[in-house]
This record gives C-alpha cells, sequence and structure tokens, in this order.
C-alpha cells in the first residue's frame, strides 16, 4: 500500500509539472494596480497557447527548456493578437523572471495620448481621443506609479521601433503636459 501512494504521488506531481510547463500557470497578484478587477493575494490559472505554442520554460527556475531562435517567446506563433482590453500575462522586457499582469490599452496602429489628466487613445475610425475609454466598460483600471514605470520600460524597449518618442517630443509640446505615441502595427501598449 505504501509502495502505491508512492507512485501515486509522484504521479500527481509529474502531471502537475508537465501541465505548468506546456498548458497552464498559476500567478498570484501581487500587487494593487489591477484592483477592483483582481484583489492583491488573487490566484489567476493562464492558459499558455492562446497567442501559440509557447517555448516552455521550467516554473521553477524560469529557464527555457527548449531553446528557440524566434523572439517572440512562442516555438509556433499563432495569428491570434491581444485585443484592446483584454487581460494578458507576460514577462518583463527588463526583467524576465518578472511576470506582470496588464490590460491591453491600445494595439498597432493607435495613438495613444498622455495628459496631466490620464490617458487618451484614438484608434484608426476615431476622429478624436477618447478620455479612458475602457472606464466604463473595465472599471479595474488603475493608473499608478507602477503603471508610469511600465510605460517608461516599454518605451526604452521598443525605442527603436517608434518613429517618435516622448522623449524626442518637442519642448512647446512637452511644457503643456502632453505627449502623443503612435503605437506601430506589431507593439501594443499595457496598463
Amino acid at each position: 500500500m505504501k509502495k502505491f501512494f508512492i507512485k501515486f504521488t509522484l504521479g500527481i506531481i509529474a502531471v502537475f509539472i508537465l501541465i505548468q510547463i506546456f498548458f497552464l500557470r498559476i500567478y498570484f497578484i501581487p500587487t494593487s494596480s489591477m484592483e477592483p478587477t483582481y484583489k492583491i493575494d488573487s490566484v489567476i490559472v493562464v492558459t499558455l497557447f492562446d497567442y501559440g505554442i509557447l517555448n516552455p520554460y521550467s516554473p521553477f527556475s524560469q529557464t527555457p527548456l527548449i531553446s528557440s531562435k524566434a523572439d517572440s517567446g512562442h516555438i509556433l506563433d499563432s495569428t491570434a493578437r491581444p485585443e484592446r482590453g483584454d487581460v494578458i500575462v507576460f514577462r518583463n522586457p527588463l526583467s524576465p523572471k518578472t511576470h506582470l499582469m496588464k490590460r491591453v490599452f491600445a494595439i498597432g496602429g493607435d495613438e495613444v495620448r498622455f495628459t496631466c489628466d490620464g490617458l487618451y487613445l484614438k484608434r484608426p475610425q476615431d476622429k478624436e481621443f477618447i478620455f479612458d475609454p475602457y472606464k466604463e466598460q473595465f472599471a479595474g483600471i488603475h493608473y499608478d506609479e507602477d503603471s508610469a514605470m511600465m510605460f517608461n520600460a516599454l518605451e526604452h524597449e521598443y525605442q527603436k521601433g517608434l518613429e517618435e518618442t516622448l522623449n524626442d517630443k518637442d519642448t512647446s509640446e512637452m511644457a503643456s503636459s502632453k505627449s502623443n505615441l503612435d503605437t506601430p502595427d506589431c507593439q501594443n501598449v499595457f496598463i
């Protein structure tokens, strides 16, 4: 009976590890940046194949199990892309062992305006900027210092792909505390 219990327990652990590597990942919410949608210490389960077959990582050491030359981190990419309003979990570009959970604010082709009042979005079909377009739809969007740090990190990380960055703005425009950021077709903005 002891051998059966040990084999059964080891089998359960092996199945759990395989599921964690290839199919689902469990994350804990460490901060309040997504409140009230997600509370601190909430547990979420994330599928790993929505946007392609992810390069498998050890859930314990965060090292890739298969070397991949693809920049996307996927063994096989999908044509599916995040949409505005989706909540996604991704690796921090500045610290790959850290995962961030953010809502997609803008997708390729959108224009984002940063002001002292908040964020404005202009989609390709819009004539004017919309203030906080997800506030009614998703009450959980929260702008805080972490979001500002993430914007700075993303701006720094994708600076090569942007024609215009916040640092390149005309000083008169900066004095009015407004900055626009065109989202390249292949990039997204997260908050």
